[in-house]
């Protein structure tokens, strides 16, 4: 007989005996699936601020920009945070996820056939440097004026600024296509052409004292180029980790790290075909002059590994450097650990 509001149950079984409920291993798998697809529909990534963090370092390493969209965006993720250019070490950012490329070249960058992925996209009209690190006292000139003013972290930089780094201090400034330049104190650097359009891009950086570290990523599109000059040199360069050295008589050392360079020389017209160049003066220790073409004299290229240092009255021989002890120097191994973490590797 059933009763109003009863169930129907066969004989010789108890509700306790037909139902065990799930194990606790199933439970397990369970929770873990459900916390991986949770993760995977999330559109927001945590970082926690190390040293030498800063947001538009992060959005680089991260997004693969920098804009006022993804500033914006930035924000609203990160309501705890009353000044973007004020982060601590040990915080909590909250970023919007980067929407992956399908196809990436060597060291995760880009290749000219490759998709360009949303954030990407955001910024393809830019045209920019962004000062991600700024230690001691660095400076800029806008374009527009004739005084110097403090540079300020996140600072936006356009073709015709200025920026010197004074003693003890330090300087990062990555491009729209993450290229990065990085100065040691006692530097001065002109931003002369900051251009991107889509599969074109055109940098060219004139460096008057001081040391430069820069890794290039591999320009999109005909024509485009990537050039800093020198009081006595010009060097051209795609795909390249490479750091140049003005010193105070304007004798410029350059040295590959990875890739290669083409280098001018801008006093070339002054030779004659064939004539014995002298040789440079100390610091560097290199094999003696020898008889060069102007064409020899115009263009050189270094490879990996390779140097050269060049005056208003000659140039040295190339010759290779020892890697390991460039290394020893700790403006080589803090550009070396930069990359890494910039790029992922």
């Amino acid at each position: 007989m059933k009763y109003p509001g009863s169930f129907w149950m066969p004989r010789r079984m108890s509700i306790n005996s037909s139902f065990s409920g799930p194990r606790p291993l199933t439970v397990l798998l369970i929770l873990l699936v459900a916390t991986l697809l949770v993760a995977a529909s999330d559109p927001v990534t945590s970082v926690k601020v190390r040293p030498g963090d800063s947001i538009s370092y992060l959005a680089f390493k991260h997004l693969h920009t920098y804009n006022q969209e993804i500033v914006n965006q930035i924000k609203s993720l990160n309501p705890h945070i009353k000044d973007l250019n004020l982060i601590q070490v040990g915080q909590t950012v909250y970023l919007p996820k980067r929407k992956p490329s399908t196809v990436t070249g060597k060291r995760g960058e880009p290749t000219p056939s490759a998709p360009v992925p949303e954030t990407r996209k955001m910024a393809a009209a830019a045209s920019q440097a962004v000062a991600t690190l700024v230690e001691g006292e660095v400076q800029m000139m806008a374009a527009e004026t004739n005084s110097w003013q403090r540079l300020q972290i996140n600072a936006i930089l356009k073709a015709g600024d200025r920026v010197r780094v004074l003693d003890q201090g330090r300087l990062e400034l990555v491009l729209d296509n993450r290229s990065v330049l990085r100065l040691a104190a006692n530097t001065t650097l002109e931003l002369k052409e900051v251009e991107r359009r889509p599969q074109k891009e055109k940098y060219r950086f004139a460096l008057s004292v001081g040391k430069m570290w820069t890794r290039v990523t591999r320009l999109l599109g005909f024509g485009s180029k990537y050039q800093v000059e020198t009081p006595t040199a010009i060097t051209a360069v795609q795909g390249t980790v490479y750091d140049l050295h003005v010193d105070p008589s304007q004798q410029t050392r350059v040295r590959v790290h990875s890739g290669n360079v083409q280098v001018y020389n801008p006093f070339a017209g002054d030779l004659a075909p064939g004539q014995k160049v002298p040789k440079l003066k100390e610091p560097t220790r290199v094999p003696g002059p020898t008889r060069i073409s102007r064409e020899q004299w115009e263009q050189l290229l270094l490879r990996q590994y390779q140097q050269v240092t060049l005056g208003r009255e000659g140039r040295s021989a190339i010759s290779a450097f020892d890697l390991a002890a460039a290394r020893r120097e700790a403006w080589v191994r803090w550009n070396e650990a930069r990359d890494r973490d910039l790029y992922g590797e």
